[in-house]
């Protein structure tokens, strides 16, 4: 599989992230705390913010560190690392979680990606346009 990891200087507390998923139209916002152990530039308290624009749709499901390990998903350690940010290469169609969520139907398939985020209690994986990416310092 081809990918291409989006976090190099950055990561979700591995933790607890205590991400939040909220949708506001065809845009889903993920907020989580940001990993200050490995990433010295960030503090206890400092947030990440990940916006997706024209999500197609989602699936944030229950699949954590433990049952990655177990191969009891669809991707393993040896095709697709674990616990990052990815832009992932897949015929998304028809490579994707059953439990997934809708927000727009989409004609025009082109413009779409397929991103993919482990956290240490669930996975985050959405179809969108793309994505931007802010810090919150508290």
């Amino acid at each position: 599989m081809k990918y291409i990891k989006l976090n190099t200087d950055w990561n979700a507390d591995p933790n607890a992230p205590e991400v939040i998923l909220t949708i506001n139209g065809f845009s889903l916002t993920l907020s989580f705390f940001v990993n200050y152990f490995v990433f010295k530039n960030f503090t206890k308290e400092d947030k990440a913010k990940l916006v997706f624009n024209n999500c197609h749709k989602y699936s944030f499901n229950s699949m954590n560190d433990e049952g990655y390990f177990m191969k009891q998903y669809r991707y393993n350690n040896d095709i697709l690392p674990y616990g990052e940010f990815y832009k992932i290469d897949t015929n998304w169609q028809n490579d994707f979680p059953l439990d997934n969520k809708i927000l727009k139907p989409i004609n025009d398939k082109s413009k779409l990606n397929h991103y993919l985020f482990f956290f240490r209690d669930n996975t985050f994986e959405c179809i969108a346009e793309n994505y931007t990416l802010e810090f919150i310092r508290e």
